[in-house]
């Protein structure tokens, strides 16, 4: 965990943050550790969202496009075994190294 220290605070702001936090029965400290962790997990619920609109929008546009995994993976083996002839390689990208001479 982290440690922060904050200079040059104005009195007022750490005044009111401490009555807030009295009020709360909680500590100036863990008043302040939670409006941390709540703009953190705001902003990433607020990104999330974000990005889920931006995914519905492009899936809207253009539809629901096929996983290209399998397809990437096919073009691969057939580059590796057209033009990979480094011995010690073999199908799939594996490489099986030679083992050192000791002397």
């Amino acid at each position: 965990m982290a440690d922060v220290k904050i200079r040059n605070l104005p009195d007022r702001v750490v005044d009111w943050h401490k009555q807030r936090a009295e009020a709360a029965g909680i500590s100036l400290e863990e008043r302040l550790r939670q409006l941390l962790e709540r703009e953190y997990e705001d902003t990433i619920h607020k990104l999330a969202a974000m990005l889920r609109e931006h995914r519905a929008r492009i899936e809207k546009e253009t539809g629901v496009l096929k996983d290209s995994t399998p397809l990437i993976r096919e073009s691969r083996l057939e580059l590796e075994a057209k033009f990979d002839s480094r011995p010690g390689r073999q199908r799939g990208g594996q490489v099986v190294r030679p083992r050192r001479k000791t002397a």
